[in-house]
């Protein structure tokens, strides 16, 4: 399987660091944090589709060791995909990371990458884990169902959209290169006041049947309740069997808040031929919020946040990670004062069934009670999201200190599935247990994870 490239993005050059000794190490300021995308493109063949992953790793979330050429850090990823009890792909590779001095680990940039796989039609169970590679007690992880069908061939089809951070003339060299094209990926799809929301898509079988008559490229963007804020139309040419759209729009214009884009291809009389939509997210600290985005829901606040101050509001919306939308989170974070996020964070929880928010706060409770390890918090170990996400095991077979094994635990859940088990495994003497195997349908399986504990400590 072709391997990662990757890219540092970077806005300059770092200053040369000062002489420290071999053995300083730096640690990390924040929590270590993976965000993923995934954007599906035709394959080689009408069978298949070119999946890319993109993904990227905040920087001030890993630890760096002092060597002879600066600091040295970086990220140690696994990536796995599963249909059924089957392995459909899976891989591991290092994302270097250096620094000449640890003042630029304050400039907040991200480590930025990108793995292509073909794959077949199917719904996967995609995997990623982010490991500190100097640490590796330090990590974070995403779990997310992926179908996958390829575009028809019977009439004009499109692509995934892609966000991106920029677009320009590019090398076969670079890991983003496509189609002449550098796509330097936006993970997340947030953008701020003074970026260009760049976005990349591929529109496929135009010459099908007789019509070459001209297109046209419609773009529109929806703000949270479905309102047009932006609509413009360019002429495109069936010159080929496929093509390239690529366009840009100023986030500058935008309020702070969830907006979707929606490119369509349409024929001489306006009817759509395909089109394609994606969410993306605006931080614009001058225009502020956009009001659509308060308006919804209720106007009173819950009464369990009535109370809280700013920083309570914000631990409870972390700890509300594993039931809250990708969207929401996004939302979130752009939101500043005690008031609009106590009201926010009552209307994320309004829209569940009544009473999720206690029983989801318990679970949090047990887990950061129970779970926690070397100052990480227990919501944020593999044991305490399973905890969190399933609710209590109906039994657990533990294995601390058996003499030919490495540390150990079984959970299992009747009602879920017809039954499911998780297996949880210490690799390293004295770290946190990891989930290396799980029946549950959505998470990682491993049939032959007994070698890994079975191996010598």
């Amino acid at each position: 399987m072709k391997q990662t490239m990757i890219l540092l993005c970077a806005a300059g050059l770092i200053a040369a660091g000062k002489g420290n000794s071999p053995a300083q190490t730096y640690p990390a300021k924040e929590p270590v944090r993976i965000s993923l995308d995934i954007a599906r493109f035709r394959g080689a063949d009408d069978s298949t589709s070119l999946v890319e992953f993109h993904y990227a790793i905040n920087r001030d979330g890993l630890t760096f060791l002092r060597d002879s050429a600066g600091w040295s850090g970086g990220a140690d990823l696994t990536l796995t995909g599963r249909t059924g009890d089957s392995l459909a792909f899976g891989d591991r590779w290092l994302v270097p990371a250096r620094l000449a001095d640890t003042a630029a680990v304050a400039q907040g940039m991200t480590l930025v990458g990108v793995y292509p796989v073909h794959l077949r039609a199917g719904v996967y169970a995609v995997k990623l884990l982010c490991r500190d590679r100097q640490n590796s007690g330090r990590r974070d992880s995403i779990t997310v169902r992926m179908p996958v069908a390829p575009p028809a061939t019977d009439r004009v089809a499109m692509s995934d959209i892609e966000f991106a951070a920029a677009i320009r003339a590019g090398g076969k060299e670079s890991p983003f290169y496509k189609n002449t094209l550098d796509v330097i990926p936006n993970v997340g799809g947030l953008y701020s006041e003074s970026q260009m929301c760049y976005f990349y898509l591929e529109a496929y079988n135009l010459l099908l049947g007789d019509d070459r008559s001209d297109m046209t490229m419609r773009t529109t963007v929806y703000d949270a309740v479905g309102k047009e804020v932006v609509v413009r139309e360019r002429q495109k040419k069936r010159s080929a069997e496929s093509a390239v759209l690529v366009d840009q729009v100023a986030a500058s214009r935008f309020r702070s808040g969830t907006y979707s884009l929606v490119v369509a291809l349409l024929d001489t009389m306006k009817h759509a031929l395909a089109q394609s939509s994606r969410k993306f997210y605006v931080f614009n600290a001058t225009l502020g919020v956009d009001s659509t985005l308060l308006s919804l829901g209720s106007s009173l606040p819950l009464a369990i946040y009535s109370s809280m101050e700013e920083p309570e509001l914000d631990r409870d919306f972390k700890w509300s990670r594993y039931e809250i939308s990708d969207a929401e989170q996004t939302q979130y974070k752009q939101l500043s004062g005690a008031d609009v996020k106590r009201k926010f964070l009552s209307d994320i929880w309004r829209r569940r069934p009544p009473g999720a928010r206690e029983v989801y706060m318990a679970r949090v409770a047990h887990a950061n009670e129970n779970f926690g390890m070397l100052g990480r918090e227990g919501y944020r170990t593999d044991r305490g999201r399973v905890y969190i996400v399933y609710g209590p095991p109906d039994d657990i077979e533990r294995h601390p200190n058996e003499s030919d094994t490495k540390p150990y635990e079984i959970w299992t859940f009747n009602n879920i599935q017809g039954g499911v088990e998780f297996d949880f495994l210490q690799r390293i003497q004295g770290s946190d247990y990891e989930l290396v195997n799980s029946t549950h349908r959505s998470e990682l399986h491993d049939a032959n994870w007994m070698q890994y504990a079975q191996q010598a400590n």
